[in-house]
């Protein structure tokens, strides 16, 4: 059941579907995913219906998903991050830059991952300190690490000079375009769930994103607890951008330039609030299923890509409509 919702509110709605999203606000995401996969089995039956084209889509999954499960953990604490986009490309850069230049890629992937780590931390502690909302501060770090990334390498990609046999454990191909990625996202998947739901961290940060005055008043450490998702999301950026490189072999300045956008979705899409108190890592994955089984139908069907950001889109402003109403009918019912 989602944090603040009372059994009696929901015992005063008589309607039995109104009744089970707001106990499991995850439902939204879940019918949406089924929308688009009748979508496409309508549209290419031939196609959908064979094997390999879930591993493509649970490819494209685990690309984004490691990003939408932690944005929907730091969202869970009233927070955006708007920089996992740039941070992102910015890992997958450095990444391939320190390969390239001779260093044991195991380093480099802890270097990696530090590096997109101290992205999140940096914004974790300019939002606390300066008392500004995430959503600005972290989208002047978005401008400031793609313009860093655009000085330094003037639009120009970066390529893997050699193949490192340890990217196997994120690119080994399990059959039928499964790869072990898959295997990564679903472990941050269980790692994110149960940090959120069987730890006091959980505990401390739904109450943060309830009402930071009262989880201060109560003793809880809101500053520390913020920086920490913050850093853990900025994990998450490095980790996927280490799978990108693992998978492509190659990234660009503005590789997932919307990716932010996409992350907020998914989470949305899930049932998360926007202002925070609610949610579960567990939307953050579900959104980020229903957008690489749209992105895999979009590629399947030839259709441009310019589709897939208009669906973006039309989930986000959906998702949040439909959230405000089922908010709506909360509060009438309390």
């Amino acid at each position: 059941m989602s944090l603040g919702t009372r059994p009696e509110t929901i015992d005063r709605i008589t309607n039995p579907f109104i009744q089970s999203l707001i106990r499991f606000p995850e439902l939204a995401a879940v019918f949406t995913w089924l929308a688009v996969v009748a979508l496409f089995v309508a549209l290419n039956p031939g196609t959908m219906t064979q094997p390999g084209i879930w591993g493509t889509v649970f490819r494209q999954t685990a690309l984004i998903g490691p990003v939408a499960i932690l944005v929907a953990l730091l969202m869970i604490g009233g927070d955006f991050d708007m920089t996992v986009g740039a941070n992102y490309a910015f890992s997958a850069m450095f990444f391939i830059e320190v390969i390239n230049f001779g260093i044991d890629p195991i380093v480099g992937m802890l270097l990696t991952i530090l590096l997109g780590s101290f992205i999140g931390f940096s914004n974790g502690v300019l939002v606390t300190f300066t008392g500004i909302h995430s959503f600005i501060i972290t989208l002047g770090g978005w401008f400031t690490i793609r313009g860093l990334l655009l000085l330094l390498f003037d639009s120009g990609g970066l390529r893997l000079e050699s193949d490192p046999g340890v990217l196997q454990i994120f690119s080994y191909n399990l059959g039928y375009n499964f790869e072990l990625m898959i295997v990564w996202l679903f472990l941050v998947l269980i790692g994110a769930w149960y940090l959120v739901h069987r730890t006091s961290f959980g505990n401390h940060l739904y109450a943060v994103g309830s009402d930071r005055d009262t989880a201060r008043a109560r003793g809880i450490k809101v500053t520390r607890t913020r920086i920490i998702a913050f850093t853990l999301t900025g994990a998450a950026a490095a980790f996927a951008a280490l799978m990108h490189v693992a998978r492509f072999g190659s990234a660009r300045p503005v590789l997932q330039t919307e990716l932010p956008l996409i992350a907020i979705a998914a989470a949305v899409l899930g049932g998360c609030a926007l202002f925070g108190g609610r949610g579960s890592p567990l939307a953050g994955f579900l959104g980020a299923l229903t957008f690489g089984t749209f992105m895999a139908g979009l590629t399947v069907a030839g259709a441009t890509t310019a589709w897939f950001e208009f669906f973006v889109g039309i989930v986000l402003v959906g998702a949040v409509v439909f959230n405000q109403y089922i908010n709506t009918i909360r509060e009438e019912n309390r």
